[in-house]
């Protein structure tokens, strides 16, 4: 089987907020936005991410009966990489990104990395991209 990545998308429930948080707050740059269809694709460096309305997805695959949100830990985590984790962090407080931790060194990777959450409650870190072509941020 041959399999290539096409994108990561985020089902989520505030729509608007989150996709004000991507194009506003990160930068992405907007590929497709239906913002009244609750649908945008956004594109950043090489990577791509789409939004999409998680009560119309419950309803396309059948699940729309059980809760859309419960309390648990997290299942996923995006990860961005940046060329300047300090001002990266700088740009980010200066846009009231609340941060889950202090960047900190874990010992076992020994990589810099910073916590945060989109307005949907998913986890994302951002690390240094140790020279590689970053182009956002």
């Amino acid at each position: 089987m041959n399999i290539q990545s096409a994108y990561t998308r985020l089902l989520v429930c505030d729509f608007k907020a989150c996709f004000l948080f991507y194009r506003d707050v990160l930068e992405f740059e907007v590929v497709a936005d239906d913002e009244n269809g609750g649908y945008a694709e956004f594109k950043a460096g090489d990577m791509r991410l789409s939004l999409f309305n998680r009560q119309e997805m419950a309803e396309i695959v059948g699940n729309n009966h059980l809760p859309s949100q419960a309390e648990s830990q997290d299942s996923v985590a995006l990860i961005f990489m940046v060329p300047d984790l300090d001002k990266a962090c700088l740009q980010l407080r200066h846009k009231d990104v609340k941060f889950t931790t202090e960047p900190l060194t874990k010992p076992y990777y020994g990589i810099k990395t910073a916590y945060f959450r989109d307005p949907g409650g998913t986890h994302a870190r951002a690390v240094p991209s140790f020279g590689l072509i970053c182009n956002f941020f």
